[in-house]
């Protein structure tokens, strides 16, 4: 018993010892892991991350330069980032988490730049760093004769520049080819003034070089011609990333400048100018380009170049105007008065961006493929601004080809977007052919103009258009202001989609449209709206057209007088306002003897008609008949809805009425729908020849006692 007692507590003691000791080993581990020990750092440093670099924006300047470093895990606390180019330390302007602002250093070389950040370091791209002869800016007024020289080979830059550069005192700074000038600073550039002058002529194996000391546009201002200087000339030259600044004259933003100083010149021959903040070219109004040809103007912010109405025939469609950021040549306003203007084709529009009338006083002509766009209230005026009709030499020539025609439109799409064209001038050289004339008619093109069209004549102009479309005018596609003006020749025209009629005429003028040409589709009116002027100077013969003739009264409020031989031809529909209508006579009271004469005759496939614009009784005047000529003829008509007034002033109303010694002979036509007679007599002495005819519905009967 006493042996399996102390067996027993062995096994006690030992189970006791076992858990003590596996209490002691779960205590150290716990302590092992608590974090307040006497010698725990209570906020450790995080692990630094190693900062990257995306970009760098400019890849090349010179000394100086502020640099920005695009990246991730920068320090937003300056100091904590350390930057390099190429190994030399800069200096930093500002700092955040993604972006760093560095200014190149002194004595830096061309090689990476490197941003180091709590020990971290990141290697970005190369910048470039530009070296050369560092031009002395208290020397920035050039009074004599001087030439840079190519003093450093290859595409080493030869001089830097970071001031404005005057030429003056009739001097000529002249740069030899193969001269690289890098450029920096809102005022530098070089600018010849006051008889100064710039000969820059390189080759086509050596250009001359004239850029920024970096790669953006607007490191610098450019080159401003504002001299008349005999020698003003670039040939040869790229100018890129100027244009920083405005000049003080055009206000604009440009590279190549020229201004009003002196009425400045120059010549621009086989130039690259690109990459340029404003205009790539800037002319003013009194300067003049020499010579321009081969030039080669992409990628500026601005157009490629900007200069003045009368200016137009400087630029040659050889040259390169495309990729800029407005893609047009840029026109401001003035007057084409001294000399004629020869408009090339261009690879981009010419826009005429000021919203005035661009006015023609000399001969302007456009080459095939021109596009012509017209910002709102733009529009050519041939002749003088007065309302009466002054003569004027203008002329506008824009004949095209039915391969190239010559387009006018507005910037912005649509009906009445800008003014149009008009004609005060009778020169033979007018002319519209192939052309595609759409969206004017927005205003009145000439002060003492009614209505506003696409195309508007005044006075005695004359204009030969033909294969010309017609189009989306915000009122009248074609307007003959006077009665005076004429269309010469006017052939396969398409008039189409007008706000009102096609053309608004006078109606001595009708006969100078043509058959072939398109009245009908899409206009807000459907018919040739006609002012019913007298005819009393020449015959008359009207044409079948595909869209009736609407006759109003004349401007003066009177019905159509009619003195000359009138023809109509079979299928003519002619509509009448209420109270027009068409009279052989005069106004006066007496039996005057007329030579004027009616010969209406149609056929029985196609009859002619006269009849108000609206159906019923009476709607209109009617027709007076009152000359003895045995051409008076209506034969196959339809005269319906006559009779609304007395025919003159001694009386007479209907469809018809013959008055004194008139005489007429009707032939198988329709008379109906009068608001009195169907034919009226007036003063006896008159006759009529009714054979095989029908009377419908007049409403004081057929034929009135003769």
């Amino acid at each position: 018993m006493k042996t399996k007692s102390n067996k027993n507590k062995r096994t006690v003691l030992s189970t006791i010892h076992k858990f003590m000791a596996a209490t002691l080993c779960v205590m150290v581990l716990v302590g092992c892991s608590r974090d307040d020990g006497p010698n725990k750092d209570p906020d450790p440093e995080p692990t630094p991350v190693a900062p990257t670099i995306s970009a760098i924006d400019p890849t090349t300047g010179v000394a100086g330069t502020e640099v920005t470093i695009t990246g991730k895990n920068f320090s937003s606390t300056a100091g904590e980032n350390a930057v390099t180019f190429n190994g030399m330390a800069s200096t930093l302007k500002s700092a955040s988490a993604a972006q760093i602002v560095a200014v190149v250093p002194q004595n830096a070389t061309t090689g990476p730049v490197a941003v180091t950040v709590k020990g971290k370091t990141a290697s970005g791209p190369s910048f470039t760093v530009i070296s050369g002869n560092a031009f002395d800016c208290s020397k920035n007024e050039i009074t004599e004769d001087t030439v840079w020289e190519d003093v450093e080979t290859g595409d080493a830059v030869d001089y830097v520049v970071q001031c404005a550069i005057s030429v003056r005192g009739n001097a000529l700074l002249t740069i030899q080819p193969g001269v690289i000038i890098a450029f920096e600073g809102a005022e530098s550039g070089i600018f010849a003034i006051e008889g100064g002058g710039i000969k820059a002529i390189g080759t086509e194996a050596d250009p001359i070089k004239l850029k920024g000391t970096n790669e953006i546009k607007g490191v610098w201002k450019g080159i401003y011609f504002a001299s008349n200087h005999p020698e003003n000339r670039l040939e040869n030259v790229s100018v890129s990333h100027a244009g920083r600044t405005a000049s003080g004259q055009s206000g604009e933003n440009g590279a190549v400048q020229l201004t009003r100083g002196d009425e400045s010149g120059a010549a621009i021959v086989n130039c690259t100018i690109t990459d340029n903040d404003g205009y790539g070219i800037f002319v003013t109004d009194k300067a003049d380009i020499d010579e321009f040809s081969g030039n080669t103007i992409t990628n500026n912010e601005g157009s490629a170049i900007g200069l003045y109405f009368n200016q137009l025939g400087i630029l040659d469609g050889d040259s390169d105007y495309q990729g800029n950021g407005k893609d047009y040549v840029e026109i401001r306003e003035n007057d084409i008065e001294d000399d004629d203007v020869a408009m090339a084709m261009l690879n981009v529009p010419y826009r005429f961006v000021e919203s005035k009338r661009y006015n023609v006083n000399k001969a302007l002509t456009i080459d095939p493929g021109s596009v012509l766009e017209f910002t709102n209230g733009a529009g050519f005026r041939l002749g003088e601004q007065a309302a009466d009709c002054i003569t004027t030499m203008g002329s506008l020539n824009a004949t095209g080809t039915e391969e190239s025609h010559i387009t006018f439109r507005g910037v912005t799409e649509g009906k009445g977007t800008w003014l149009g064209l008009g004609f005060n001038s009778s020169s033979p050289n007018n002319k519209l052919i192939y052309c595609d004339i759409s969206g004017g008619g927005s205003d009145k093109i000439y002060n003492g103009s009614q209505f506003s069209a696409n195309i508007a004549l005044q006075c005695e102009s004359r204009v030969i258009i033909q294969h010309t479309s017609i189009t989306d005018s915000g009122a009248f596609g074609i307007y003959m202001d006077d009665p005076d003006a004429r269309l010469e020749d006017f052939e396969e025209n398409a008039l189409i989609n007008n706000e009102l009629a096609p053309i608004l005429i006078h109606l001595p003028q009708v006969d100078q449209l043509d058959t072939a040409s398109s009245y009908a589709e899409g206009n807000g009116r459907a018919y040739i709206q006609v002012f019913g002027r007298a005819i009393k100077d020449a015959d008359l013969t009207v044409a079948k057209l595909e869209v009736p003739y609407r006759i109003a009264r004349d401007e003066d409020g009177r019905v159509t007088y009619v003195e000359k031989a009138l023809t109509i031809l079979p299928g003519v529909i002619m509509e009448f306002e209420t109270a027009a209508g068409i009279i052989l006579g005069n106004p006066s009271f007496d039996c005057t003897p007329l030579t004027g004469s009616l010969h209406a005759e149609g056929t029985a496939e196609e009859s002619i008609i006269f009849k108000g614009v609206s159906d019923g009784q009476g709607t209109w005047r009617g027709i007076g008949i009152n000359s003895s000529t045995a051409a008076n003829l209506l034969k196959y008509c339809e005269i319906s809805g006559g009779g609304a007034s007395q025919m003159y002033n001694a009386g007479g109303q209907g469809n018809i009425v013959i008055h004194c010694q008139g005489a007429l002979t009707l032939e198988n036509s329709t008379i109906k729908d009068s608001g009195a007679w169907g034919i009226d007599f007036v003063q006896g002495g008159n006759s009529l020849t009714n054979t095989n005819n029908t009377f419908v519905d007049n409403a004081d009967g057929d034929i009135a006692p003769n």
